[in-house]
């Protein structure tokens, strides 16, 4: 089961962990939050809660086309309602549908990694999507500042920082050259560092 999926066990593990919870944010590990970021935990309404993409909608709407057409039996989910897994928040009520995510996988694994050999579209963030929607879970649907992915491609990632007075949560994906993460790494302590002060001043606290 790739990472992606993995998190899905996510009430597992913070009852394994004895972790008393009201809301529970996952985040990819490439994201950095602005220190001055609202309170996200006040905004859910109590719904499963995403961020809105803004990436390449080419990628998007042919990752939607294939998994409807060969795990989701024709449905098409609504485009204008796609989001990025990269952030996502629930609670208790949850829990049941977290189950269907891992169940889902396990019942269509050999599919699953069949299409996304096939045809580069994603792993767990499209089939998520589409869950969400046919089993008629409610979301709220934050804006693009609460989770700022393919920055490179809107040149807002740059030796200014650009994105760090336009937004909250930056997601470092999508980086051209990105060999070994080194791109990434650049730009992740690059960010850190101008947000949170120099990594060696921080590993001596």
């Amino acid at each position: 089961m790739p990472i992606c999926f993995q998190r899905h066990y996510i009430f597992d593990l913070m009852e394994a962990n004895n972790i008393e919870y009201d809301q529970i944010l996952s985040v990819d590990a490439d994201t950095i939050v602005h220190p001055d970021c609202p309170n996200f935990f006040e905004m859910t309404n109590g719904k499963y809660t995403v961020v809105q993409i803004d990436g390449s909608w080419d990628w998007i709407m042919r990752s939607i086309e294939n998994y409807s057409n060969h795990i989701f039996n024709g449905f098409k989910m609504p485009w204008d309602q796609y989001f990025d897994s990269g952030f996502w928040i629930v609670n208790k009520k949850h829990k049941d549908f977290e189950k269907s995510m891992t169940d889902f996988y396990w019942e269509n694994k050999e599919k699953l990694q069949q299409i996304e050999q096939t045809f580069h579209n994603g792993t767990e963030q499209t089939p998520l999507n589409f869950m969400l929607h046919t089993n008629n879970i409610d979301i709220t649907l934050l804006p693009y500042e609460y989770n700022m992915n393919d920055m490179h491609r809107k040149g807002v990632l740059d030796e200014d920082l650009t994105m760090t007075k336009t937004g909250w949560i930056y997601q470092y994906n999508a980086i051209p050259n990105n060999k070994n993460y080194e791109a990434a790494t650049y730009w992740m302590q690059k960010t850190y560092e101008h947000l949170y002060g120099k990594l060696n001043d921080q590993i001596k606290k």
